[in-house]
Parts: structure tokens; C-alpha cells; sequence
């Protein structure tokens, strides 16, 4: 971790603004130091360096903040003394463990990285951050849908992992949405521009995807495509609307079993063809249903315990 981040993570923690997130890497930061017994004049000039490092490593040197002085003495209090790294053999600081994070079916979330990304995350999406985030570049794993709003970093690139693909960044906002029980994935671009690539077969798939343009790969065929997309339509699910795009039914039932957390069942002839696109607002379930009945043809039953649609079969 670089001291920068150090720096932002223990000022949001004494402060109580930190995420649980970033509260557990302060947390674990802090637990990765074996406690040592010290003698009264260790214990003296063990107080100095921590005033002294933490002041001068981590924050710049012309003006020092009383917000700070209160950081060094948090410090001693919350390590009981023990800073090995500050003192005369001086230890690296710890990698920290990848951590995840997950929203269950039928809930969203929005979280804050350290380097002041913000991340919405929607309903049965899991990110997993690196443990050592920010040290070269910004990387996260991704399994899910969510919308991205990076902040600008020319020094370290944002990079998204989802399977085979990377999305790379400087600063832009975005959605993906890589469902890995679906075969099509989407990245659709609010603001800048993105780069994505195939990791395994070191392919370019775009060089610049800019905004108001969205990306469909198809992951059996490898096949992409770029498609212009109206404004604002990027992470619409934010604001409650569902929107698909050459979707089959059987998708469309996945979306509605994360979103309501109910268990959908799709069947009959139809439900791996007729792809749909289409926009509708977040309702009742019932009311999605009759909707969704009159623009497609399904039929639907309603159950305490699950949701049963029926798709005739299309030409």
C-alpha cells in the first residue's frame, strides 16, 4: 500500500467516515504487528519516531494538521506501543488479503475504494479487490452487474477482470454487465472512453470504446460487436429500469429472480429464442409480469415461493 492510501485510510478512520471496507484494512494493517514488550526509554523513542514518521512519511512536510497529531496518537494507542516498521530495523508493510464483496438477490450497493472510486453495485454481483490495490495499477475482479465512476489516476490504470475480458481506464464511468451464467456480456459507456481486451488470447476487442457506445461479446463464438446507445441508457438499473438487449426469456427470468429474489422458472419452446429488446420500469412484481406478458406473449404464474413463465415457441 502506498503512503498515499495510507494516508487516506487512516484519516477516514479516525475520522469515522471509513467504508467497512476500508475499515478492515485499517483493521488488518494495524493486526499485522506482533505486540513487543519495551522498555520505558524504547517506549520514549518509539513515541518520537511515530511522531515523527507518520507526520513526515505520510503527510507532506510543510504544514502539519492538528487532524494528524491526533492520527500519530491514535496510532500508539491502537498498536499498544508496537510499530516494528518504525523502528531502528524497520520491517515492510504487510500485503493485505483480497477481500470481496457481494450484494444478495434483491439488494444494491454502492461502495467507495481507497483511491475514491465509486462502485454501484447491483443485485447478485461479487467484486473481489486486490489486496495490494493502488500499489501498480487499480485491479478488481468482477462477477455481476455495476456501474463504475473511476477516479482519474494517470499513474495507475483502473482495470475490471471479468473472465476472459479486461476493461482498462484512467477515469471514466461505465456499466458491465457480465453474467457468468449468461453467454452475451455488456459494457456500455456513460462518460471517456475504455479499452477491452481478451487476457487469454491477447486480443484487442476495442481500442476506444467512447461514450454513449456499448459493447456485446458473445463468450461461446468470441464474436463482439459496438452499437451506438442512447444517452443516459448505461447502468439504467441504477434508476430503476430494466433494459434488454437481444435478450432471451431465459435471461429476462434470471433478471427478475435477482432483482425480486424469488426463484423464476422459464420454460416451453420458446424460451432460448425470440430475443427481446426492450425498457420498462421497475414495479410490483405483478405489474413487471403483465407487462411483460403484453409485449412478449409469455404467461405467467404467480406462487408464494416462486415464478413460473411459460414461453411459446417463436418463429
Amino acid at each position: 500500500m502506498s503512503n498515499q492510501q495510507l494516508k487516506f485510510l487512516l484519516s477516514r478512520y479516525l475520522q469515522g467516515k471509513a467504508t467497512p471496507a476500508e475499515s478492515a484494512q485499517v483493521e488488518a494493517w494495524y493486526a499485522s504487528f506482533n505486540e513487543t514488550p519495551l522498555s520505558e526509554n524504547d517506549k520514549i523513542r518509539l513515541k518520537n519516531e511515530i511522531i515523527s514518521n507518520v507526520l513526515q512519511e505520510i503527510n507532506p512536510p510543510a504544514r502539519v494538521h492538528k487532524l494528524y497529531w491526533y492520527a500519530a496518537a491514535a496510532v500508539l494507542i491502537l498498536l499498544g506501543l508496537s510499530l516494528p516498521f518504525l523502528m531502528t530495523e524497520k520491517k515492510p508493510l504487510p500485503v493485505f488479503a483480497d477481500q470481496q464483496v457481494s450484494t444478495p438477490a434483491g439488494s444494491r450497493k454502492t461502495i467507495r475504494l481507497s483511491d475514491g472510486t465509486v462502485v454501484q453495485m447491483n443485485a447478485g454481483t461479487t467484486m473481489t479487490i486486490p489486496g495490494d490495490f493502488g500499489v501498480n495499477d487499480r485491479a478488481v475482479s468482477l462477477s455481476g452487474e455495476a456501474f463504475f465512476t473511476v477516479a482519474s489516476d494517470a499513474a495507475h490504470p483502473f482495470i475490471i477482470h471479468t473472465g476472459n475480458i479486461q476493461t482498462r481506464v484512467l477515469g471514466t464511468s461505465f456499466n458491465i454487465r457480465s453474467w457468468p451464467e449468461e453467454d452475451t456480456w455488456e459494457i456500455g459507456v456513460s462518460t471517456g472512453k475504455v479499452k477491452v481486451t481478451n487476457e487469454v488470447k491477447h486480443q484487442i476487442i476495442s481500442e476506444c470504446l467512447t461514450a454513449n457506445k456499448s459493447l456485446t461479446h458473445h463468450r461461446q463464438s468470441g464474436i463482439s460487436d459496438v452499437t451506438a446507445m442512447d444517452p443516459g441508457l448505461a447502468g439504467a438499473w441504477r434508476n430503476n429500469i430494466f433494459h434488454f438487449n437481444n435478450s432471451s426469456m431465459a435471461e429476462i427470468g434470471q433478471e427478475l429472480q435477482r432483482q425480486y429474489n424469488i426463484p423464476v422458472t422459464v420454460s416451453g419452446a420458446g424460451k432460448d429464442g425470440g430475443h427481446f429488446k426492450i425498457s420498462f420500469s421497475k414495479e410490483p412484481l405483478d405489474k413487471v409480469l403483465k407487462v411483460l406478458a403484453g409485449l412478449t406473449g409469455i404467461t405467467y404464474t404467480i406462487k408464494t415461493d416462486q415464478v413460473i413463465i411459460q414461453v411459446p415457441q417463436t418463429n
